[in-house]
């Protein structure tokens, strides 16, 4: 591997982790939810860090990556990235994702094939969104699949000043599974860089378990939760 090419990998590595912090919910940096739900940071870690100092952090990594005054904006642009917590608790699927605004009205124009629509104001756009994550979202309990239902739905401000929509959706798995086989290609399809990170707690014991589509490699991942 030359040093070009293992430098822009370190790059790309970087710029993947910051836009996931990006879309980690305010409450994470004020310390007022538990590491274990995003899968980052220690507790005492989150203790220290407040909003402010969330928010200089990034875009200070932002500007190393990118340069240029925008540089945080500009991380939600050029790099492509889906944050999700999921937890398994008896027979249901607990599925929280985090996505950028821009990209996820991106990919549901085109998914819908209507140019002109628009994630706020529009009445079909929580069921929009349903019917885009089944298709790109798959998720199999023992060798079966399941559909997801959607729960609840909301928007935070990034610390960059942009809009992340939140989904928490619901699989029912009728009894608890052994195995879950998890595939996500969530706007795959419209950004070769996309990258799905899945952060998956196994109840009870809070066992965690990391997933990560992306760099072209979004075959389903089984895991084991009774290990």
């Amino acid at each position: 591997m030359t040093t070009h090419v293992a430098i822009c990998r370190i790059r790309t590595s970087l710029r993947t982790f910051a836009a996931a912090l990006l879309l980690l919910p305010a409450e994470v940096w004020r310390g007022n939810e538990k590491s274990h739900d995003y899968g980052f940071l220690s507790d005492t870690e989150i203790a220290k860090v407040t909003d402010d100092h969330m928010k200089l952090t990034t875009l200070t990594l932002a500007a190393l990556l990118f340069g240029g005054g925008d540089a945080g904006v500009r991380v939600m642009h050029e790099v492509h990235s889906t944050h999700t917590r999921a937890v398994v608790e008896n027979g249901s699927v607990m599925w929280k994702v985090r996505l950028f605004s821009d990209d996820l009205e991106k990919g549901l124009r085109a998914y819908a094939r209507r140019p002109a629509f628009a994630l706020d104001g529009d009445p079909k756009a929580d069921s929009l969104f349903t019917a885009y994550f089944n298709a790109k979202v798959s998720v199999s309990a023992d060798g079966r699949a399941l559909k997801a239902t959607l729960v609840q739905q909301g928007v935070d401000k990034d610390p960059a000043g942009g809009t992340v929509h939140w989904y928490l959706l619901q699989f029912n798995a009728s009894r608890a599974p052994g195995t879950l086989s998890i595939r996500n290609t969530l706007l795959a399809e419209l950004f070769p860089n996309q990258a799905n990170i899945v952060v998956l707690l196994s109840m009870p014991g809070e066992k965690r378990h990391s997933l990560y589509f992306g760099d072209g490699d979004n075959a389903a991942q089984t895991v084991e939760l009774r290990r």
